[in-house]
C-alpha cells in the first residue's frame, strides 16, 4: 500500500459514509411514513388492530430505528463536528442517563455522584451522545438483564464517569482492543460506539479506557479535564 493510498482511505471513507447515509435515509424515512399511515388507518373507528399485526409493525418500527442508528454512528465516526463548548457539571451525566436512557426489562442503574460535582468544558450534546453510546454498549453486555453502576469522580486535574456492566467482560482482559473501529463480539451492530467516545473524549483534551472490574464485568471510563 502505498503513502497515497492511506491518505485517501479516511477521505474515501467518510464520502462513503456521507452517500450512504444519504441514499438509506430517504427510503427509511418513507418507510416511516408509511408505517405511521398503516397504524393509523388500523386503529380508525376505535377498532383494536390484530395483535400479529401490531407485533410485526413494532418488528419493522424497530429496525428502521436500529438503521438509522447506524447511519448516525458512521456519521459521527467520519465527520469532524465543530465543537460548542459550554460548562457543565459532571453528575449531570449520570442524571442525565438516568432519567432519559431506555433501558431494557431487567436492567436497573446504580448511580454514585461525585459530592464535589466537578465542571468541565464540553459541547454537551457531542458528550451526551457519547455518553449514550458508552451506555449502550453496558447494556448489550447484558442481554439476561443486570446492575449497570455509573459512578462519577475526580482527581487533581480530570473528571471521571465509569460504566460498570455486570457482563462476561472484555475477552482475554484486553479493553483497548474494544475502541478499535468495526470491532465487536456481538452478531448486531458496526462496532463504532467505543471509537466515538474515544473520539469526543480527546476532542476535549479528555480519554478514555476499558479494562475488567475487579468484581467481575467490564469497566469503560470517560475522562475530561476540570474546568478550574
Amino acid at each position: 500500500m502505498t503513502d497515497n493510498d492511506k491518505k485517501e482511505k479516511p477521505g474515501l471513507l467518510k464520502q462513503m459514509s456521507s452517500v450512504v447515509s444519504h441514499e438509506l435515509r430517504n427510503p427509511l424515512a418513507i418507510i416511516s411514513n408509511s408505517l405511521y399511515f398503516i397504524k393509523t388507518k388500523l386503529s380508525a373507528g376505535g377498532a383494536e388492530p390484530d395483535p400479529k399485526v401490531s407485533k410485526h409493525l413494532g418488528i419493522i418500527e424497530g429496525e428502521v430505528k436500529h438503521a438509522n442508528d447506524v447511519i448516525e454512528e458512521m456519521l459521527a465516526f467520519t465527520r469532524e463536528r465543530e465543537l460548542q463548548l459550554a460548562p457543565a457539571k459532571m453528575n449531570a451525566g449520570i442524571d442525565d442517563l438516568v432519567g432519559a436512557y431506555p433501558l431494557p426489562p431487567g436492567v436497573t442503574i446504580k448511580a454514585v455522584h461525585d459530592p464535589e460535582d466537578p465542571k468541565v468544558n464540553v459541547d454537551i450534546e457531542a458528550m451526551r451522545y457519547a455518553l449514550r453510546l458508552v451506555m449502550a454498549n453496558a447494556v448489550q453486555a447484558m442481554p439476561e438483564g443486570g446492575i449497570i453502576t455509573l459512578e462519577c469522580s475526580h482527581d487533581d486535574n480530570m473528571a471521571h464517569l465509569s460504566f460498570t456492566d455486570g457482563g462476561p467482560g472484555f475477552p482475554g482482559g484486553d479493553g483497548e482492543k474494544a475502541f478499535e473501529p468495526f470491532f465487536t463480539t456481538r452478531p448486531r451492530g458496526v462496532g463504532l460506539g467505543l471509537s466515538i467516545a474515544r473520539k469526543y473524549a480527546e476532542r476535549h483534551g479528555g480519554s478514555a479506557k476499558a479494562e475488567n472490574a475487579p468484581g467481575g464485568g467490564a469497566r469503560v471510563t470517560i475522562s475530561l479535564p476540570i474546568l478550574k
